[in-house]
């Protein structure tokens, strides 16, 4: 039960990071994530394999759909060369 609750969050983080991603202005955005450590998101990448997420009712499937290439690209431009590592192991995890 708690796996499928902190999925449900988790869900709802990545909903929210996308549409922000996808509606917001690279400047504000690059401000925003420019608090972040990168290793700190890379590490917090890494505790999620494809068993775990489906543990939390999360579906790799549905979560490939939502992302596109275009998300990439914009995320590489607001984080700059931490944004093309993280980019790259988002997509590693996706496959």
């Amino acid at each position: 039960m708690f796996d499928k609750l902190g999925g449900n969050i988790q869900k709802k983080k990545l909903e929210k990071a996308l549409e922000m991603l996808r509606n917001e202005d690279p400047n504000e955005l690059r401000k925003r994530l420019g608090q972040y450590d990168t290793n700190e998101i890379l590490e917090k990448i890494n505790e999620f394999d494809p068993n775990k997420l489906n543990q939390m009712g999360i579906s790799l499937d549905e979560i490939k759909s939502k992302v596109t290439e275009k998300d990439f690209e914009k995320l590489i431009r607001v984080l700059g060369p931490d944004g093309a590592i993280i980019a790259q192991r988002l997509r590693s995890l996706l496959r």
